[in-house]
């Protein structure tokens, strides 16, 4: 329950009787305070999901405290009504997403482009391009996103190459270091 505009209540935190006081947002907020059986035990899934959201918690801790992470998780905590430290757990446990390889106009010709559209819920910091054939790596390096459109990475072809069978796969990353690998068959 929200208590905005109790005196009495406006500075209080932490467990009161039956109650959990706390600040959000600079606004003290009420509720009934969790119970758990004494005897409760988690599935092995549930310990996993503990500890990866504590590596979220620490990694989350860091990121705030960072001038180029803060700065960035401050903008998108004010855009989205929540605190910086919400924005980067919630960063950390969304990899982005490699919407598109748009190979159309290469041909395997040295200085072609592919063209990669890779999200994030905060920022792809880089794209890695790897082209293969038959497990072998011919060629890799790294994308060069879009001046004005954040989303559009670009990859310059390095070498003349028969693509016939060869498997283009891009790597997209982000700032709490989530990989999404994608593969196009060319």
């Amino acid at each position: 329950m929200n208590v905005r505009g109790n005196i009495l209540l406006r500075f209080i935190s932490g467990k009161l009787g039956g109650l959990v006081g706390r600040m959000w947002k600079g606004r003290p907020y009420l509720s009934k305070a969790p119970t758990f059986p004494k005897n409760r035990k988690f599935s092995k899934m549930q310990m996993e999901h503990q500890e990866r959201f504590q590596d979220a918690a620490a990694y989350a801790k860091g990121a705030i405290r960072n001038g180029a992470s803060a700065g960035l998780y401050a903008v998108l905590a004010e855009k989205y009504r929540l605190t910086s430290y919400n924005v980067a757990l919630r960063d950390f446990f969304r990899a982005p997403k490699v919407r598109e390889i748009d190979a159309s106009s290469y041909t395997g010709k040295r200085g072609e482009e592919i063209v990669i559209r890779a999200v994030d819920d905060v920022e792809v910091l880089c794209v890695h391009v790897i082209i293969r054939k038959n497990g072998e790596v011919l060629e890799e390096g790294g994308a060069v996103r879009e001046k004005y459109n954040k989303t559009l990475w670009h990859y310059e072809a390095q070498k003349d190459l028969d693509i016939e069978g060869c498997v283009t796969e891009v790597r997209a990353e982000d700032r709490p270091r989530n990989v999404t690998v994608r593969e196009l068959v060319l």
